[in-house]
């Protein structure tokens, strides 16, 4: 196993486990949507020599479900999720492109943008929304 996948692995088993322990429900639908992602990328067959077409359909979907997210959530950590899987498809991208990009190159960069998706999931778990924040100071009441 390369390092760069079990960090990535030990990543996305630690922030799923931390959606379902203190997560909402979209960290934890997110959470859920990018396991699925990494079991049928994991699943299918990559070659090298061409695009991995499972891969790209699963990341794109990701990237629908994480756009959808963007808009009708209130939690700024989507934009960011967002815009990194847009990376992560624009990399596919141009793997399809251009086939003789080194693959170093092209699986590096790809661990990279589905991490910082990852790093963005997290940050939503840790720090709550401006609605769940504002709640919990008014159940509390003033601090002064």
């Amino acid at each position: 196993m390369e390092p760069i996948y079990a960090v990535s692995l030990a990543l996305l088993i630690v922030t799923a486990a931390l959606a379902v322990w203190r997560g909402g429900l979209w960290e934890r639908a997110t959470a859920a949507i990018l396991v699925v992602t990494w079991v049928g990328t994991t699943l299918a067959p990559f070659d090298g020599s061409e695009p991995p077409w499972v891969a790209i359909g699963l990341d794109g979907a990701t990237m629908l479900f994480l756009l959808y997210l963007t808009i009708y959530s209130s939690r700024r950590w989507t934009i960011w999720a967002t815009a990194f899987q847009f990376l992560l498809m624009a990399n596919h991208l141009a793997f399809v492109r251009f086939t003789q990009l080194e693959q170093w190159a092209y699986v590096t960069a790809y661990y990279v943008w589905g991490d910082a998706v990852i790093l963005s999931l997290v940050c939503g778990i840790l720090w709550p929304s401006r609605e769940a924040a504002s709640a919990a100071v008014s159940k509390s009441g003033p601090t002064d």
